[in-house]
């Protein structure tokens, strides 16, 4: 007779057997949750397609190279963190309208947002005091308007501006009333100004407009109680032949400082937009005539309706959370840098 004999599996051998099936369950988990992560990072959202709008858009090798003369050498410290990160991060935050700690926070939870700074790790992404003494350099150097200046010169050269006309229009900002700060007092830049039957307590970004393209050529920040007709020969080029405006700027040519004739010797029309309670003192076809007169006045100036909706509905700036003028300017000319863009995003050869 045969006996086969049961020979004990040691408890070690059992052991390392249920180890490796664990371990064979947690290697499959990874890697199920491994392929859920690329599935989702190549997901299509519409934060992913503006972001990949606006990356194709911005000319980034010419800003770089805009900041690299004003950006830390590395020297002496630590090694500073990449320009065009950094440089990513700033309009990031014009993009979203985000402060500079929340601006961390986006990066490192939005996977948009972390694809378009091109980092995968949270130590690769600056803490909010980096982001901000990175955006004091821009503001202390004027490179908001630097940005905006470049991408003007790049609209002309794709002959998207004519210069034949110009849009003037204004918009309020709202800055903070708080008076919780080692001064006690408002920002003292600022002003409060009334328009219809309510307060406001900001600034007024004033711009000129082309009236071909409906595209920003001209920027001025201003306190709140500025008056329109004050600030147009601020606005215009010398090029054009026609200025357009609502009825705040009625009388900007009759100021000791207009602008009647432009650089060629032609003299400038200002196609100002009457008051209703001017056209209501017509009658009969009278009526009818300067009805349609202010129509056609209109359909011109609504263009700059369009960039405002930009700042204030896509990118969300209706306040400043800055205090001083210069701040909130070299702020708005990033921002209105980045609106023509997008506005001209159709028209523009982009590779």
């Amino acid at each position: 007779m045969h006996f086969h004999i049961l020979t004990a599996i040691p408890h070690k051998e059992r052991t390392a057997k249920r180890l490796g099936k664990r371990y064979n369950k947690e290697v499959k988990k990874q890697l199920t949750m491994s392929l859920i992560s690329d599935e989702l990072g190549q997901a299509s959202t519409k934060k992913k397609e503006f972001l990949g709008i606006m990356e194709k858009l911005i000319p980034w090798s010419q800003w770089v190279g805009i900041v690299q003369p004003h950006y830390y050498k590395g020297e002496r410290g630590n090694k500073p963190y990449d320009l065009e990160l950094m440089l990513r991060i700033y309009v990031l935050q014009h993009l979203y309208n985000l402060a500079d700690d929340a601006a961390r926070n986006e990066i490192i939870d939005s996977r948009a947002f972390s694809q378009f700074c091109g980092v995968d790790s949270s130590n690769q992404v600056p803490d909010g005091d980096t982001i901000g003494r990175f955006r004091h350099i821009l503001e202390r150097n004027q490179l908001g308007e630097a940005f905006f200046t470049n991408v003007v010169e790049s609209l002309q050269k794709c002959n998207l501006m004519l210069k034949k006309g110009t849009i003037v229009d204004s918009t309020l900002i709202a800055a903070p009333s708080s008076t919780k700060n080692k001064e006690k007092q408002r920002d003292p830049e600022a002003h409060s100004v009334k328009k219809g039957n309510q307060w406001y307590f900001g600034y007024k970004e004033h711009i000129g407009v082309d009236a071909d393209c409906g595209l920003v050529h001209t920027l001025e920040t201003t306190a709140a109680n500025v008056h329109d007709s004050n600030m147009v020969v601020e606005l215009l080029q010398g090029t054009e032949e026609d200025v357009y405006g609502d009825s705040g700027y009625l009388g900007a040519e009759k100021k000791d400082d207009a602008i009647l004739v432009n650089n060629e010797g032609h003299p400038i029309r200002y196609q100002i937009n009457k008051r209703p309670s001017q056209l209501k003192k017509a009658s009969g076809e009278k009526f009818e005539l300067f009805k349609a007169i202010e129509h056609a006045k209109s359909s011109v100036r609504s263009k700059v309706e369009h960039v405002f909706c930009v700042i204030k509905r896509i990118f969300h700036f209706c306040k400043t959370r800055f205090r001083g003028r210069e701040k909130l300017h070299q702020h708005c000319c990033t921002l209105f840098a980045l609106a023509n863009l997008y506005l001209a995003r159709n028209r523009m050869k982009v590779a």
